[in-house]
């Protein structure tokens, strides 16, 4: 660990120690340390290059320009500011949204920016607008979501197209569900509900892909936070089963921070039941924490990882949604047998796969 998140780790455990503090209490407070840490790192990264200033980088050490990982990345340190109240992270939040607002959708600046926002960009705007009660925010999110749906009217076009390239994510249909309830587009939301509950598409999935956590943690996160658990509430439960099923203590979900983050969110969303395993899942996280206070996928640093990781284990500090009523099987049952080999999930800007 960094200097600063060793120090800050042997004074506050050994005062948790001390005063012999209960174990529970004693891991909130070392999530609390990492989220910390992983938010200072996150801060660390952000660019201040001109025309890029408050974006990242693909990777730690890569000069490779990026459009689609603001919103993503930022959402880390918003709900790291809700818990911590660190300045510092809300004015990093910011600097995050003054790059989409200027250069990025209907603002896009010449051909080395994108007109188009991503979902997460979406949802991190609205988020946004509501921590700092500046309308404005919540406007531009409102307005480039109705901008992506000129190139997308319907979900079933978005779903269309990414059978058409082979893109097996409902990850993405997710974040586009909420961008889509967020800025009171139910039409459309409804229609990307349908496509998460339909856990019989073995496009999105069949285990035989490697975002098969990630389409799973999604699809929960999306049908319960926006308010569609009644309408699919045995979907909900199958994924429930699905997600406990892929957890192992000793190694997170299938050894990947990404995946991992998901299914804390997921959990977490959801929470009693499911309470247990978010934080489960986020400790194994806190113990993977590197010395720079971010995170390694794959051996490499990404900032967009980083702000998962940072936002999941910032979620099982704070308070999210209640969901009463679910009743799931409590059996670890190891990793999944056949999944493919871990990617990076990037979210979908309309370009390539």
């Amino acid at each position: 660990m960094n200097k600063k998140l060793s120090v800050l780790t042997v004074i506050g455990l050994g005062a948790l120690m001390a005063v012999n503090i209960h174990p529970a209490l004693a891991e909130k407070c070392a999530r609390l340390l990492a989220v910390r840490a992983g938010a200072d790192r996150v801060v660390e990264l952000q660019r201040t290059d001109p025309s890029w200033e408050g974006t990242w980088y693909w990777y730690v050490g890569s000069n490779n320009d990026a459009t689609n990982l603001t919103g993503v990345t930022a959402l880390g340190l918003l709900e790291a500011f809700r818990d911590v109240r660190d300045p510092v992270y809300k004015e990093a939040s910011k600097n995050a949204a003054d790059f989409i607002l200027e250069h990025l959708g209907l603002s896009a600046t010449g051909t080395q920016h994108h007109m188009r926002c991503t979902a997460p960009d979406v949802v991190f705007l609205h988020k946004l607008s509501k921590f700092t009660h500046y309308p404005y925010y919540r406007y531009r999110a409102t307005v480039e979501w109705y901008n992506l749906t000129t190139f997308w009217p319907t979900a079933g076009d978005l779903d269309a197209l990414f059978r058409s390239i082979d893109r097996r994510s409902v990850w993405d249909i997710a974040f586009y569900l909420e961008a889509a309830h967020f800025s009171g587009d139910t039409v459309w939301a409804d229609g990307a509900a349908e496509i998460l509950a339909d856990y019989d598409d073995t496009f999105y999935y069949g285990t035989d892909t490697w975002w098969y956590a990630l389409n799973i943690a999604g699809a929960i996160r999306a049908l319960v936070g926006c308010g569609y658990y009644n309408e699919y509430r045995n979907e909900v439960t199958y994924f429930l089963n699905e997600l406990i099923g892929l957890i192992d203590k000793e190694n997170g979900i299938n050894e990947s921070i990404q995946d991992t983050a998901y299914a804390v969110l997921a959990f977490r969303t959801v929470r009693r039941p499911m309470q247990k395993y978010g934080h489960t899942l986020a400790c194994w996280l806190a113990r993977q924490q590197v010395e720079s206070g971010g995170w390694l996928e794959g051996g490499s640093e990404y900032p967009e990882v980083n702000g998962e990781a940072v936002r999941a284990l910032a979620s099982t500090i704070g308070c999210n949604i209640t969901l009463k009523g679910s009743k799931t099987a409590l059996a670890m049952k190891g990793l999944r047998e056949g999944m493919q080999s871990r990617e990076i999930a990037f979210p979908f800007n309309g370009d390539g796969r």
